[in-house]
């Protein structure tokens, strides 16, 4: 599965369920906002405007803006013709909403916008996972299981940035904190850490396949090491089974007598098989012990007729 095929079943997955708490409720609201929201001012009114490109996404914000007592809508429209893309709009205005604002921690009671949550609405580690998987649904992206791990989201300024990195910190998650051009990104490329803040933000089918990929991977890897070291083995094997019969060139069979006799006949015949295999080719068969020590002993005697 694709990096951008996989976020969407993370996100697909972090919108089917609504928070269940109003707090929470709140906490994802504010998420979401502040990673896809805009303030918009005019004729001395105050909105703000939320584009999302998860359809999903979209209802489900605005299905909690509604049940929070917010006033919006939603519009919907097509990107621009080489990008193909349909982005969907919430749109928060009118009194209520500005209450609402007020809540989710966008604005102050004084009705200016805040540079960051307040305290009281990321008290709760359970607000805390809402806030993140917000701000993951509105602008987060992550590689497949079988790919090299990332997960990064994204925001405007490096202190959003920040304020990712802490809220995920206060639960045990790390974040790093890196500058694009014209954006900033909390991310992580480590997979435990990617596993860990998936199951803070609710998405276990996610993280069911992330385990899973990860278990073949691992069963790949063994089967590997092992079908490796059975090559090297044999490499060795056919080595050392080489220069015993080259050993065994050297000598005059009749020479020798018979258990090594029987057992050089066998080596230059055979000249592939290990020496547990001669054993049982031997008649009555041998144990590979013997084969061992009776070549060890041809291989003495070869070296010491060529000295």
């Amino acid at each position: 599965m694709s990096r951008q095929g996989f976020g969407e079943a993370v996100r697909r997955e972090l919108t089917e369920r609504p928070p269940r708490r109003t707090c929470c409720a709140r906490a994802l609201l504010c998420g979401i906002f502040r990673h896809a929201g805009t303030l918009e001012l005019s004729a001395g009114e105050m909105a703000v405007r939320a584009e999302l490109a998860d359809a999903a996404a979209a209802r489900l914000a605005f299905s909690l803006v509604r049940d929070l007592g917010g006033d919006g809508g939603l519009a919907s429209f097509r990107e621009p013709r080489f990008a193909r893309g349909t982005r969907v709009v919430v749109r928060l205005d009118g009194d209520r909403s500005l209450q609402l604002l007020h809540e989710i921690g966008l604005l102050s009671t004084g009705l200016v916008p805040l540079s960051e949550p307040p305290g009281r609405l990321l008290q709760r580690r359970c607000c805390r996972a809402a806030y993140l998987r917000g701000a993951f649904v509105a602008a987060g992206s992550v590689s497949g299981p079988r790919a090299p791990g990332h997960l990064e989201i994204r925001v405007a300024e490096p202190e959003g940035a920040r304020l990712v990195r802490r809220v995920a910190r206060a639960d045990g998650i790390e974040l790093r904190v890196a500058a694009r051009r014209g954006h900033a990104v909390a991310y992580t490329k480590s997979k435990p850490a990617i596993r860990d803040l998936l199951a803070h933000l609710g998405a276990h089918d996610a993280v069911l396949s992330l385990d899973e990929a990860d278990v073949i991977s691992r069963t790949r890897e063994r089967v590997n090491r092992a079908t490796n070291c059975d090559e090297a083995n044999l490499a060795r094997q056919g080595a050392a089974a080489r220069a015993q019969a080259e050993a065994i060139a050297a000598l005059e069979l009749d020479d020798l007598d018979a258990g090594l006799r029987q057992v050089a006949t066998l080596r230059l015949r055979h000249p592939d098989l290990s020496l547990a295999e001669l054993g049982r080719r031997a008649r009555p068969p041998l144990p590979k012990s013997t084969v061992a020590g009776r070549m060890r002993a041809l291989t003495r005697a070869a070296e010491r007729s060529r000295s």
